[in-house]
Order: structure tokens, then sequence, then C-alpha cells
């Protein structure tokens, strides 16, 4: 591993969890394997649009499990 504070590779960032010189173009850090999502311009791991997937369809378990119970008693 890198110690923390190295200098970054040109182009590139450090890590932020275990400071390794890291290209702007990784998924994840070469030395910790920590994923690089939202970090230095990457994009979040989750949009807007995948977090109301989730919960639409959690909220549609939810209701399908309450009828169930509803329609056992």
């Amino acid at each position: 591993m890198s110690a923390p504070g190295s200098p970054a590779m040109p182009g590139g960032e450090t890590c932020p969890l275990c400071g390794a010189a890291v290209r702007s173009g990784d998924e994840r850090c070469p030395d910790c394997n920590m994923t690089l999502a939202g970090v230095g311009g990457r994009p979040a791991p989750f949009d807007r649009r995948a977090l109301w997937g989730w919960a639409g369809g959690l909220l549609a378990v939810y209701l399908v499990v309450l009828a169930i119970v509803v329609a056992a008693r």
C-alpha cells in the first residue's frame, strides 16, 4: 500500500481511504479495493431514479405481504 499523503499519479488523485495514488479512470483503488464512485467527479453509485426504483420495489413487497397477512385473518 502507498503511504497516506503520497503524491498522486499525473492526472489522478489519491484514495480517500488509504491515500494510494489512483488514476482518474479507476473505478476501484488498486491497493485497498475501495470503490471510488462519487469521488473526484466520478458518477455516484446510485442516481435519483435508481433510488426511487428501489423505494417503489420495497413498497410493493410490503403491500403484497400486508395483503397476505390481511387475507390470512
